[in-house]
């Protein structure tokens, strides 16, 4: 694919491209709006031939084309209603009608497209936000296919663009806005309040811009949500600035540090800040031991694409609750394949040892600024 990518074309049956291949995804909508609105019907009950026959009979819905450049074809579907109630047919009873409904219009921004990247297909494939912003300056590497769902012929992309492709393949009408250049400081609080959003999601490296970001986002009482890889769990992060507009950042693990403060830090008293932020005390042994290793015998913090995943299904997760205004409060979530399935893991014994060696990574890194 050549160019940064645009949203698919919503066309008239008369604008069909030349020679553009049609795929018919409307007579199979039709069969499954009967089966969802007649739950009652078994596959086998011999009455059901009939009765479909009599419903595609007398519901002849609107269809649609929409062309999707990138992949040369044309999607004939039904129109944007009957599509959204059957992509999210399967969500019903665990998510209510009125809380789709207010999922779907609640306006996030995502910045950083590693575990961002799982966010917003979670966030997406449960039937969640109409409008998203996405933001990441970076290309795709072949050391970012363990975690991120993109292939071979993806290397060299744009992150932004390989995002936006899975998203408005799988909805169509979405409303995106694209910052393929990433977010700087400079263009920070417009990405976050011009529209303002309802919720930002920080999956951002850069330290300062964290900052920044939550700066920002208290003044115009916008919540945050980070979530953070931690071996086989997840450390999620939720700081509700729009109900606690004086709260502490990172839940007060760094008081007095500000974004100029980050922004001019000598990078041993950075990597204490850093260090702080993320939390020894929560990371799992294999977690603990690969943070020791960077610069020595690996050279990033490692992250594995299940564990993307999970951390995308919690920040989706938290995206519902706050735009349905459940009951999420503030703090630091654990959860994870460690402590559920590990036997022994939550023992006393591990429990201390994990404890140990959060004491030695903080007398490594936890220097005084010089």
């Amino acid at each position: 694919m050549n160019g940064p990518i645009t949203a698919p074309q919503v066309i008239n049956q008369n604008q069909l491209p030349d020679g553009v291949p049609v795929v018919d995804a409307y007579t199979s909508a039709l069969k499954e709006l009967f089966s969802i609105e007649h739950p009652e019907l078994k596959r086998e009950d011999p009455s059901r031939p009939a009765l479909l026959e009599t419903f595609i009979q007398s519901n002849q819905l609107p269809e649609r084309f929409v062309y999707y450049p990138w992949r040369n074809v044309v999607m004939r579907t039904v129109d944007e209603q009957i599509y959204f109630k059957l992509r999210t047919a399967r969500n019903r009873t665990i998510i209510t009608e009125a809380e789709q409904a207010a999922y779907r219009e609640c306006a996030v921004g995502v910045v950083g497209l590693s575990v961002g990247s799982s966010a917003i297909r979670a966030l997406v494939a449960s039937g969640g936000p109409r409008k998203l912003k996405i933001a990441d300056f970076d290309d795709l590497e072949i050391t970012n296919l363990n975690r991120i769902s993109a292939g071979l012929p993806d290397v060299g992309q744009n992150k932004t663009d390989i995002t936006a492709r899975y998203v408005w393949e799988l909805d169509p009408d979405a409303q995106l806005e694209l910052w393929r250049e990433g977010v700087t400081a400079e263009n920070l609080e417009q990405f976050i309040t011009q529209p303002k959003l309802d919720v930002f999601v920080d999956e951002m490296d850069n330290l300062a811009l964290k900052f920044q970001a939550r700066e920002i986002c208290r003044k115009a009482k916008v919540p945050v949500i980070m979530a953070t890889d931690n071996g086989d769990s997840v450390i999620l992060d939720v700081e509700r600035f729009d109900l606690e507009p004086d709260r502490e950042f990172f839940h007060g693990l760094v008081p007095g540090v500000t974004t100029d403060i980050v922004s001019h830090m000598p990078f041993q008293e950075w990597l204490r800040v850093a260090t702080k932020i993320v939390g020894p005390d929560f990371l799992t042994d294999r977690m603990q031991q690969a943070i020791m290793s960077i610069g020595r015998t690996i050279i990033a913090v490692p992250q594995l694409g299940p564990t993307a995943a999970m951390a995308g299904a919690g920040i989706a997760y938290a995206v519902r609750a706050i735009a349905n205004k459940a009951d999420l409060p503030s703090g630091r979530y654990e959860y994870g394949l460690d402590s559920t399935l590990v036997s022994g893991y939550n023992s006393p014994e591990s429990v201390a040892q994990r404890q140990a060696v959060a004491e030695q990574m903080k007398a490594v890194f936890s220097q005084p600024r010089s």
